[in-house]
């Protein structure tokens, strides 16, 4: 994979720009160099160099390297910044893979990838929990697949576009049971896994013959409706469609008034991966009552949670770190929601302002337009 973008690996002048800090509506290019030591192979000038290296067969794999190549969240600021315009973010996702194909993964992604091909999910088993068993497969317009940590970890997003869909008179049903999209072990290298979970995945959504697939994760949205056709080379033939895409002629004129002052956490995918600033915008706009404003940092410049690339799983302190920075943020504006639509950053936030105390709520988009439809 690195060997097909040799080019673009020369092309990296070393500048430094990947990690200058306190630029206009930039705190840091890198979200994760902050919280590390400090090597250069903590940010994407370094990582560019490391992966030419194994490319070129330079290098030793040790441990440490692993830890420096897998401590990027694969957010693609750095890429944003770049003035010569390197695809960094394609970089460190072909590098992880010549890693993952030659037997080169940390241990926590391995055990993701083991979780996900016994359980179809990467948190393993469900345990006790009741009332998630797969429904009876029907036909329907609408088939809602919220992915592995919105149906374990952020179930009240769950509820929340259950009870939205039924309010508003959509035909739909929920995939209640496990099944990975599969990029998880994607963004970590291992796409033939990946493959695998996408295969089985797509086998309990054909059993609902849905027209549309709607998901609440960006990461789950990229992968339904880009990777697996474009990468994988596998044609579902159903159209998929992120919640922020779906919802707005259904909702407008049918929204109540909430008193609620929002900001915006644009998440990496659905931002500077698919470039999807307005549309959730646009939505939070609709509902009467509600003040929406903008962090130091957003659109483009919107600084990553610190959950994304398999940095939470393996990196925790890194990871909160992150999450505490982009929240001072929502503070800084004065707002009392700061509102995703990622299950990562909502997780994410949700444990890291329990760790730090802070007096700030989140909630999903699908929660709050909920929340405004009597």
């Amino acid at each position: 994979m690195l060997e097909k973008l040799r080019h673009q690996i020369y092309q990296c002048s070393r500048c430094g720009f990947c990690r200058v800090w306190e630029w206009e509506g930039v705190e840091n290019v890198c979200p994760t160099y902050p919280f590390t030591p400090g090597w250069e192979s903590q940010y994407a000038r370094g990582r560019v160099r490391l992966a030419r290296a194994t490319m070129e067969g330079e290098v030793e794999i040790t441990p440490a390297m692993l830890e420096h190549a897998y401590q990027c969240t694969l957010c693609r600021n750095c890429e944003e910044h770049c003035p010569v315009e390197v695809p960094l973010g394609e970089i460190f996702h072909a590098w992880r893979v010549d890693l993952a194909a030659a037997g080169h993964n940390l241990p926590v992604h391995r055990q993701i990838a083991e979780n996900v091909a016994v359980h179809h999910s990467l948190y393993g088993p469900r345990g006790g929990r009741k009332g998630a068993e797969a429904s009876e497969p029907r036909k329907v317009s609408v088939l809602y697949f919220p992915g592995c940590t919105t149906i374990r970890k952020a179930r009240r997003v769950v509820k929340a576009t259950a009870d939205l869909l039924g309010k508003l008179g959509v035909d739909y049903a929920v995939l209640e049971e496990d099944a990975c999209c599969g990029y998880p072990l994607y963004e970590t290298g291992m796409v033939s896994q990946a493959k695998e979970a996408a295969d089985w995945s797509l086998e309990r959504i054909k059993r609902y013959d849905p027209d549309i697939i709607l998901t609440t994760c960006p990461s789950c949205y990229r992968v339904l409706r880009f990777i697996y056709p474009d990468e994988m080379g596998i044609q579902h033939g159903v159209e998929v469609l992120h919640v922020s895409q779906y919802l707005p002629d259904l909702v407008a004129g049918k929204l109540g008034e909430l008193d609620l002052r929002v900001t915006w956490h644009d998440p990496c995918v659905l931002g500077r991966h698919l470039g999807m600033y307005d549309e959730p915008r646009h939505l939070l706009r609709l509902v009467p009552g509600l003040e929406l404003v903008e962090m130091y940092s957003s659109r483009e410049n919107a600084q990553c949670c610190g959950a994304g690339g398999g940095v939470m799983a393996a990196f925790d302190a890194i990871s909160g770190g992150v999450a505490e920075d982009r929240l001072q943020q929502a503070v800084a504006c004065e707002a009392a929601v700061i509102a995703t639509s990622c299950p990562a950053c909502y997780v994410n936030f949700q444990r890291t302002i329990g760790k730090a105390g802070l007096d700030m709520q989140v909630k999903d988009l699908v929660e709050i337009l909920n929340e405004a439809i009597p």
